[in-house]
């Protein structure tokens, strides 16, 4: 938040506070006076305030504020006596922030908080990131590096006439992108100076690329692309598209010409990068290869036509010499064929070179030498001359490997280019790391570019020794990189993990080993932070080093996800009535695994398995997992003794109970666990009694706090407005690491990450502290056009799908963030600034509470007073409607607004506003009134308190003063004053029709309405069911009473006081109730407010 945002609250106070309170939504305007509760405290400095209040057991019962500036000196917040402990998920599925409340009991409470400095970003350097900025620049293409998702693939030389920058540049090519540019156009230094995202169609950009220097090329074509992708999202069909680029200076850019779309049947993700592979042209004639199909493909440029297909067992990269001879790799083999006459044939075959390893794609010089890169045990450039005679090899040889970085070796050499200063590009298809090679021809190393980092980023700083940095690619492996503080530089020292087929298979979906984790002496590592980007993942492995690699040392979580336990040999561990090859809960199954002899692969007597279903796991410093759900507990497994190489143990049988009753993930957010200090625990997940939308803490295991949490995930997220008001949570999703150390009074810290572009700081006893960053839809994105050091980035948002930063405190006591999607430093200044506030206790009466009531009241008479009457125009008509549900009998009526609120989803979902009107009429001896809710569902209620459904679901509700000689301004009911209540329960209409005062009533006859702040008594109520007629149809409903069992008597001119409302349930209880008129209904939970009647603040319903 940035402190304009914040005088702008100051500014509103203390009546904002007020209508935070009442509604917990925030104001357009201050209201007048503020709640009764007065809560001092006193600031010996300026500073953000978060404060809470706690019962006199210690239990939270509001989060009464967050972040908010206060001036230094005496302060007061005001409190409403309102809890914060209901969920509204209605509301949230319509972009509405509620959170329903009801008053606490009378008693000793504690209000408790802390203050902080502003919490200020600043830019350091970017890891792993090539490109000036290292990132997308928000007006050009200049920024970043090349694609995401996949690594380089593609290489060629483009001369300065064909080329868009008007000098001689180098295309680099990928294959899958999303952002960033798979296509790249760099000068002779590697300086990238334009590029372009997809060509050809989605997804796709250029792992493969040709150009075209034949005498009768194209001369409007600079350059050809190849890929295949699907035909249609999910159609399985797989279609070859050829494109060719025309240069476009004037805007610095290729514009795409496609040449060809052709199908090549079916596809799947595992074969989507093996069916082409490889590309060349020549005097308009592209070439091809379909490898594993054994042919190559001819096509026809100029006329855009598939002219033959050629049959060469396993062709891979293709090229064609200064006579127009087609060069083809094979399995093992360069083939040289005659060049193409007017029907294209292979003839002439020439084996040029043979005993290639696993060649993958060629390029020739001057000279017509030729480079080919090989992989298989060689992974370097071979060159040949043009009769096919070795002459030498560029790059170090060998196969991939583990250990110290060795820039000299290239790890799967792809496509290759000879620019004009005879330099050799070769880009790498390896994630261990993405990277282009530039040589000289003899085999000098003349410069190297490292990255991107993957979809979402990521990275973790070491805090013990803050010149490490490690960074995953899922799947794949790790990197460690050596990081020069003093220039602001990272440069790749080892490969410390690298998936191969020896490897132990982890499970699924489980990254690399990337938290650092430092315990007696030796370096661990963990995944638990970096395996699920939305959430908790539902496994974790710790990794011990060993000669400076990683090795899987322990492992836990759920067994079905973890493919090598379904083995034959593992099958006598499973427990009685599990299956872990089922897909029902049969193969609910948790495991834990210690390596006991060290050698990084699982035998049977290494594994536990005991049956129940089990959450997201984490791994703290201590080498403790925490399971966020074993069972309905969340639990933590500390080591119990470790073997001599250092692997820890664990037993199943002593788990630590860290929370009970644990709630399951109410989207894809959450689902993780931590302890901290003191007994504290903290929870991304709800827990009983409080609601699931909720993050949640125990002490000692007994449940404590919990905090609000309305769109909990990424897919939640979808569906959230913009924030109004601070320390309102918007989709988080993922812990960005363990606990924080921070001073012994505070306690630790710890930090969640949030999908639209805020992380979300608390303390382990559940304090809001800071959102860090600004929230997407309200700040621009990292976008920035240049860098440098100690770059102010407190006013951008991280945006959406940032799906990988963490955050970690240097035993120097800093605290940096890796930012996500850039892999860039951030140092956080402020976070030593966090102080706790002294306690101060207090005592809430009835009195109070009866006051909070007439605040409310008081607060929306206030309200109307700025909006002005309103008034329903209700009109008799010619004959009687048809009670269906059907509103076209409604054409031309005039219709009201109950509710408008919300926001509609801005994306991948259908939610939209609230829209819910109506409309009355008379016709015969009957009221008519017609809902328009679009909620087929509505009226679910339970019925479970007989005289009360408006506490146990959704209803229709109508509020009548019959009397229209009564003063409209009435405080209290009078004879004539009425409730009609309709739902259904049990699949049949009910309906209640309440009367404030009924003349002779007996005491005893009343009927009360309790909670522990007071007591209301309704003089009758009784069931007109069998009165009315109820029809609903598509969320539309329509409801008719006699006017004789409301005493009404309307006449054209007459004007009445009346109200016409929406009750709204989930779960057996109503969350939400909204009326026409008297908005002061944000109370449903306490009885008595619910069941009262207001007139005064009622509309008018005026009869024609």
């Amino acid at each position: 938040m940035n402190n304009t945002r914040f005088l702008f609250l100051l500014l509103l106070l203390p009546g904002w506070f007020g209508q935070l309170a009442a509604r917990q939504t925030a104001p357009k305007a201050a209201p007048a006076g503020q709640p009764p509760i007065a809560i001092p405290f006193t600031l010996t400095k300026a500073g953000f305030v978060s404060l809470v209040i706690e019962n006199n057991e210690g239990i939270r019962v509001r989060n009464l504020l967050a972040e908010t500036w206060f001036p230094a000196g005496k302060n007061t917040m005001y409190w409403d006596g309102l809890d914060d402990l209901g969920r509204d998920r209605d509301a949230a599925r319509h972009g509405l922030y509620h959170v329903p409340g009801k008053f606490v009991e009378p008693g000793k409470y504690r209000v408790r908080g802390i203050v902080r400095d502003s919490i200020k970003p600043f830019y350091e350097f970017a890891t792993y990131s090539t490109g000036n900025p290292p990132w997308r620049t928000p007006t050009d293409h200049t920024g970043a590096w090349l694609a995401n998702h996949t690594p380089p693939q593609a290489a060629v030389f483009v001369p300065a006439a064909q080329s868009p920058v008007k000098e001689p540049v180098v295309l680099l090519g990928c294959y899958v992108t999303e952002g960033p540019d798979g296509l790249a156009w760099v000068d002779l230094t590697g300086k990238k100076r334009g590029g372009k995202a997809w060509i050809g169609g989605h997804w796709t950009a250029a792992p493969f690329l040709a150009v075209d220097k034949g005498q009768k090329a194209l001369p409007q074509l600079a350059a050809y692309t190849g890929s295949v992708w699907e035909t249609a999202k999910l159609s399985k069909q797989s279609q070859l598209r050829i494109n060719g680029l025309v240069n476009n200076p004037a805007k610095n850019d290729y514009t795409v010409k496609l040449v060809i779309n052709v199908p090549v049947g079916g596809m799947d993700n595992s074969s989507s990068t093996n069916i082409m592979s490889g590309m060349a042209v020549h005097n308009g004639l592209v070439v091809v290869s379909i490898r594993d199909r054994n042919f190559i493909y001819v096509i026809d440029a100029a006329n855009n036509k598939l002219l033959d297909s050629l049959t060469v067992p396993h062709p891979a990269g293709l090229g064609f010499d200064a006579q127009g001879r087609l060069l083809v790799l094979t399995e093992h083999q360069l083939l040289r064929f005659d060049a193409f006459t007017e029907t294209p044939s292979l003839k002439g075959q020439q084996i040029l070179v043979d005993k290639l390893e696993e060649p993958v794609a060629l390029t020739l010089d001057k000279q017509e030498n030729i480079y080919i890169s090989d992989r298989g045990q060689q992974h370097a450039v071979k060159v040949f001359d043009p009769q096919g005679k070795y002459l030498r090899t560029i790059g170090k040889p060998g196969a991939p490997k583990v250990g110290p970085y060795d820039p000299l070796h290239m790890n799967n050499p792809a496509g290759l280019a000879i620019d004009e200063k005879n330099q050799l590009w070769v880009t790498e298809k390896d994630f261990l790391p993405k990277r282009v090679s530039l040589w000289s021809l003899d085999g000098k190393l003349l410069n190297a570019f490292y990255g991107p980092p993957k979809y979402g980023g990521g990275g973790t700083l070491d805090g013990e020794q803050k010149s490490s940095f490690y960074y995953v690619e899922e799947g794949h492996g790790a990197m460690e990189f050596t990081l020069d503080w003093q220039k602001g530089t990272s440069l790749l020292k080892r490969i410390y993990y690298r998936r191969d087929s020896a490897d132990l298979r982890l499970a699924f979906r489980s990254a690399g080993p990337e938290t650092p984790l430092y315990y007696k002496g030796t370096r661990y590592w963990g995944n638990s932070f970096n395996s699920s980007p939305t959430g908790g993942h539902s496994t974790a492995f710790l990794f011990i080093e060993r000669n400076g690699l990683a090795y899987p040392a322990a492992a836990m979580g759920r067994a079905a996800h973890w493919d090598l336990l379904k083995q034959e040999r593992f099958k006598t561990l499973w427990p009685e009535n599990v299956d872990l090859n089922a897909t029902n809960q049969k193969a609910d199954a948790f495991f834990i695994w210690s390596d006991k002899n060290a050698d990084a692969q699982v035998q049977p007597d290494e594994i536990v398995i005991r049956k129940g279903l089990s959450g997201g796991v984490t791994i703290q410093s201590d080498l403790s997992f925490c399971i966020a759900r074993l069972g309905d507990k969340a639990v933590r497994f500390a080591p119990t003794r470790f073997n001599k190489e250092g692997i820890p143990y664990y037993d199943m049988t002593t788990p630590e109970v860290l929370a009970n009753k644990v709630l399951p993930p109410a989207s894809s957010g959450g689902d993780q666990a931590l302890s901290g200090t003191n007994g504290w625990a903290i929870l991304t997940l709800g827990m009983a009694p409080f609601e699931r939308e909720s993050f949640s803490g125990t002490r000692d295991g007994v449940a404590m706090w919990s905090y609000p949490n309305p769109w909990p995930g990424l897919h939640a997220s979808h569906t959230a407005p913009v924030p109004d008001m601070p320390g309102q949570l918007i989709g988080p999703t993922r812990l960005m690491g363990g606990m924080l150390p921070m001073d012994d009074k505070l306690g630790p810290l710890w930090v969640v990450n949030g999908n639209h572009g805020t992380p979300y700081v608390f303390t382990q006893d559940g304090i809001f502290v800071a959102s860090l960053f600004e929230v997407m839809r309200k700040a621009p994105n990292w976008r920035m056009p240049k860098a440098w050091r100690n770059m102010p980035l407190d006013s951008i948002t991280l945006g959406e799908e940032n799906f990988w930063p963490s955050i970690t405190k240097t035993k120097e006591g800093d605290v940096y963030l890796v930012d996500g999607g850039r892999s860039s430093l951030v140092r956080l200044d402020g976070f030593n600034s966090v102080k706790r506030l002294p306690d101060l206790g207090f005592s809430v009466s009835v009195a109070d509470l009866e006051k909070s009531r007439n605040y409310h009241l008081a607060l929306e008479a206030a309200s109307q007073q700025d909006r002005g009457p309103k008034q329903l125009s209700i009109g008799r008509l010619a004959s009687q409607p048809v009670v269906d549900g059907d509103t076209t009998e409604w054409a031309g009526t005039k219709w009201i607004d109950i509710d408008k609120r919300g926001t509609r989803a801005y994306f991948d979902a259908k939610t939209k506003p609230y829209d819910l009107t109506a409309a009355a009429a008379i016709a015969g001896d009957r009221l008519y009134i017609v809902y328009r809710t679009g909620d087929e569902k509505l009226l679910t209620n339970t019925g479970e308190m007989p005289v009360a459904p408006f506490k146990t679901g959704g209803a229709l509700d109508l509020m009548i003063g019959a009397n229209p000689q009564a003063d409209p301004d009435r405080r209290k009911p009078v004879e004539g004053d009425c409730r009609l209540l309709v739902t259904i329960v049990n699949k049949k209409p009910l309906a209640l029709l309440y009367r404030a005062v009924v003349p002779g009533t007996k005491e005893k006859d009343k009927v009360p309405f309790t909670s522990p702040v007071s007591t209301l008594l309704m003089d009758k109520v009784e069931d007109v069911s069998s009165q009315v007629q109820l029809a609903g149809k598509a969320g539309n409903y329509e409801i008719s009473i006699p006017l004789s069992v409301l005493q009404l008597q309307p006449a054209a001119g007459v004007s009445i006081r009346g109200d016409i409302g929406v009750l709204r349930g989930d779960g057996g209880q109503t969350t939400s109730r909204m009326y026409w008129s008297n908005k002061a209904t944000g109370i449903t939970a306490d009885v008595p407010s619910e069941a009262m009647l207001v007139p005064y603040l009622w509309g008018s319903f005026l009869f024609r």
